[in-house]
């Protein structure tokens, strides 16, 4: 589903003392089947921006597009449409509500007047999509799960709704490493398989430069910079005046170009890890004698 948002602009509190312009006249298109990462510092409007997107918030000025619904100040989401947008809160799991696991991811489905087989269908995939066994865990209270088990059942009761964009704000949050990477190489399956249009909030921007195809880094309320990963990489120092970082691969890809000859220079597409060191490994290697 392609999104488009066209001159919107958001204000908290309008016309009370506390009054703050939280979007400013954003203009951007999201093609449909993307994997936009969403960056910037806390209070640039990244939460507020995707917030409009499953009618949480209207903005107060402007329009936004959902494929061929119209969302503008005075027209929601219409109710039948917001099952197409899946929204995952920072800490999901703090979504739970249900006293089993089984019923916290029929909830949606069930308030969609689903038959009860396909709501059953669902929940078993999503919780398959996450990693979990169904018979093993469907039964159980999600509140008696591991912090990760509780978060991938959050993003499993999203999954069940099959939504056509998916939503992530900060959905690694305290997570240590191995379940923050558990998570987010799931989500990106996700995205490939069911070919979604996922957007990213996030304030890694390794995370960022590992799973998007497609950057936002926004400061003040406003889109200051966006392209493909090396396009806005290449940006750093107007990066580091908004006070973020590169990812390491390509600080090191820098530093490195810094040391080699200009017709030896690391080309700077490279800033995932992987991609990075199969380079440098080929690079690196020595022919064998034949």
């Amino acid at each position: 589903m392609q999104i488009t948002f066209d001159q919107v602009s958001h204000l908290y509190g309008k016309g009370t003392p506390f009054e703050r312009l939280a979007l400013n006249e954003i203009s951007l298109t999201i093609p449909s089947g993307s994997f936009v990462g969403i960056i910037g510092q806390t209070g640039s409007g990244k939460s507020t921006l995707i917030q409009h997107l499953n009618g949480l918030l209207a903005p107060t000025s402007g329009r936004i597009l959902l494929g061929d619904a119209v969302i503008t100040p005075s027209q929601r989401l219409p109710h039948a449409r917001r099952k197409d947008i899946g929204l995952v809160f920072q800490y999901p799991e703090h979504q739970l509500f249900e006293e089993t696991v089984a019923k916290d991811i029929s909830f949606g489905p069930l308030n969609f007047d689903l038959p009860a087989e396909m709501v059953e269908s669902r929940t078993r995939e999503s919780l398959e999509i996450v990693g979990l066994d169904y018979e093993t865990i469907k039964d159980r209270s999600p509140f008696q799960l591991s912090g990760g088990q509780m978060r991938r059942v959050a993003i499993a009761g999203v999954l069940a709704m099959q939504p056509k964009v998916l939503v992530l704000d900060e959905p690694t949050a305290g997570l240590d490493p191995s379940g923050r990477k558990a998570i987010l190489e799931g989500i990106n399956r996700i995205h490939r398989e069911q070919q979604l249009t996922t957007l990213l909030v996030t304030h890694s921007m390794e995370e960022a430069a590992r799973y998007a195809d497609y950057l936002l880094v926004m400061a003040a309320g406003q889109v200051v910079l966006q392209g493909t990963p090396s396009e806005v990489f290449m940006q750093a120092d107007l990066l580091k005046q908004l006070s973020l970082d590169v990812p390491e691969t390509v600080a090191i890809v820098s530093l490195m170009n810094q040391l080699l000859p200009d017709n030896a220079h690391l080309p700077h597409s490279l800033y995932r890890e992987e991609e990075l060191i199969d380079h440098l490994q080929k690079r690196l290697s020595v022919p064998k004698e034949s």
